[in-house]
């Protein structure tokens, strides 16, 4: 029972097993940073007055908040052996009764020990409304795979040697032997809620991330934020390779910037070390936010320019500032894994390469692989033979091979061609038989899809919202001319009263829907004429002149607006 019980919990934890992480450790491995391990030293820190965060004695953190007369506990570790041991370390700081827990999410490394804080004085419990559903779905229809890639993700099977840290935490205290301390929330809440408990004022607000129930902590009178896993000393994990549905970049980013503006002189994450200061947070937030952002804007803009996932992994990569940030070190979450998550979170499983759309069987190909190595042959006449055996599918494979060495193969790139009409032939479903029909037809050089489709006519622009053809500036932005750039820019219009902020930022573009204190630039124009511009309608001769007439103002100067246009060309 308690092997098929295990296999529920693993469902919303991301952990591994491992107990023993008292000692610092100094040196780094050509794998795992050992370094890292000593975020995860056990132990209560002391955040400011009346707060304090227990540290490594799970997975997870927990805090405890002090009143007046009582206590707060924000998250409550994974199993109730955990969270016994640190409540003996809170009750050593504070004997006051618990009168409020609270979850900042779903996952159970956070709410497997609530029984130990919950018995004694039956507290209320706060959530964000979300987490009902998530709780209550722990078992899937998929939770066979699942457990067996949370296995493997998390190294369970291992031996407790081989298990050096887990990105986040130290070690993972859900096992067989641990019992589970789950209480259900009794408040819940949809954007926020302010509650009181004697003279502490606790702030709690919907910021979806990690998961679509998270919330933050803000207690105002002491400045501090508790930010759950949507922060922590690791690359965000914006995709677990165990199974996840999409979790939404830009989503996280827009919590990111609400919890930015909170100006906070101390932050608690649920992972890692807390965090002092406000220029160290607004450092460490912001660095956080523009990893998520320059990977996600730079990966949408290379599938609008038709690469495959593979092709973006290799190209998209964080410029310097951001891969030396401390925040953004891949301890955990891998920008390859996000950029294939964003991939399909937008375009779904299928690359575009139609090569992929009905592969060979892998058993099938194998033999033919070994076939072909056995014969000696070049692979191009091999491609050829494929070719007038009928074996469409097969020639382009081998194709493919070809196309990888060198992309500028004609010959290659009309095998692929003619075994692509040939395949079209026997295709049941209209999508797929165009699909190939019409890649032949690039292949020779007959069509060309990206010129003929993709233009956009004034009228077109006229029912075009201004807000979605500002939201789709970021995504356009070309990161290696803007990688030195830190400009603000204030748009105005002389026939609607939105304004939009857009601060390029070291290859970043962020859009903001009012304006900055001090701008670098004003641009004031009607709406037309800015989207044809964005749209590429005008050229440099006609926004020069809409310059000089006076259709487009610009207060910073007119050549900097014309250099901030062209950070949005390739």
């Amino acid at each position: 029972m308690k092997k098929f019980f295990l296999v529920f919990l693993l469902l919303l934890i991301s952990c591994s097993e491992q107990q023993d992480q008292s000692k610092e450790l100094s040196k780094t491995d050509q794998g795992l940073s050992l370094d890292h391990k000593n975020e995860f030293i056990q132990e209560i820190i002391k955040v400011t007055d009346g707060v304090f965060a227990g540290v490594g004695f799970g997975l997870a953190n927990s805090i405890m908040i002090e009143s007046a007369e009582g206590l707060v506990i924000v998250d409550t570790l994974g199993s109730e052996e955990r969270a016994r041991v640190l409540l003996d370390e809170f009750k050593k700081i504070s004997s006051k009764p618990i009168k409020a827990i609270i979850y900042t999410h779903n996952h159970l490394d956070h709410l497997g020990g609530a029984t130990i804080f919950y018995n004694d004085t039956k507290p209320e419990v706060y959530a964000q409304k979300n987490i009902l559903y998530n709780i209550a779905n722990i078992a899937t229809t998929i939770r066979p795979i699942i457990f067996e890639r949370s296995a493997r993700q998390f190294g369970i099977p291992l031996a407790e040697e081989e298990i050096i840290h887990q990105g986040i935490g130290g070690f993972l205290e859900i096992n067989d032997e641990s019992t589970l301390g789950l209480v259900m929330p009794t408040i819940v809440f949809e954007d926020n809620l302010t509650i009181q408990v004697d003279d502490l004022t606790v702030e709690l607000v919907h910021v979806p991330g990690e998961t679509d129930d998270h919330l933050y902590v803000w207690l105002p009178d002491k400045k501090v934020v508790a930010v759950g896993d949507n922060f922590y000393r690791s690359f965000a994990n914006l995709y677990a390779i165990r199974g996840t549905k999409f979790r939404n970049p830009m989503e996280w980013v827009e919590s990111l910037d609400k919890i930015r503006l909170l100006n906070a002189e101390y932050l608690v994450p649920s992972h890692t070390r807390p965090i002092i200061g406000k220029e160290n947070i607004s450092k460490a937030l912001t660095d956080y936010r523009d990893g998520i952002q320059f990977i996600h804007d730079q990966t949408i803009r290379y599938i609008n320019k038709g690469l495959t996932p593979d092709e973006i992994v290799q190209r998209v990569k964080l410029p310097p500032h951001l891969n030396q940030s401390p925040y953004l070190k891949e301890f955990y979450g891998s920008i390859s894994s996000y950029i294939r998550s964003i991939f399909s979170g937008y375009i779904g499983w299928f690359s575009g390469n139609i090569t992929e759309l009905h592969p060979l069987e892998s058993k099938l190909k194998a033999e033919k692989i070994a076939a072909l190595a056995e014969k000696q042959v070049k692979i191009i006449d091999e491609a050829n033979q494929a070719l007038t055996n009928g074996e469409f599918q097969w020639a382009m494979e081998l194709a493919d091979v070809l196309l990888a060495i060198n992309p500028d193969d004609s010959e290659a790139k009309n095998i692929k061609a003619a075994a692509a009409d040939h395949f079209a032939l026997i295709q049941t479903a209209s999508n797929d038989y165009y699909f190939y029909k019409t890649i032949a037809g690039e292949l020779r050089g007959e069509i060309d899809v990206a010129s003929a489709n993709n233009k956009v006519t004034p009228q077109q622009l006229k029912s075009t919202p201004m807000k979605s053809i500002m939201k789709s500036l970021p995504v356009n932005l070309n990161a290696d001319k803007a990688i030195e750039i830190d400009r603000k820019i204030v748009f105005k219009f002389s026939d609607i009263n939105d304004v939009f902020g857009l601060h390029i930022r070291r290859g970043i573009a962020q859009l903001i829907f009012t304006g900055f204190e001090k701008p670098d630039l004003i641009v004031t124009t009607d709406q037309q004429s800015l989207k044809e511009i964005f749209a590429g309608l005008k050229n440099v001769a006609s926004i020069s002149l809409a310059l000089t007439d006076g259709t487009i103002e610009v207060e910073g100067g007119k050549m900097e607006f014309l250099k901030t246009l062209s950070l949005f060309k390739d």
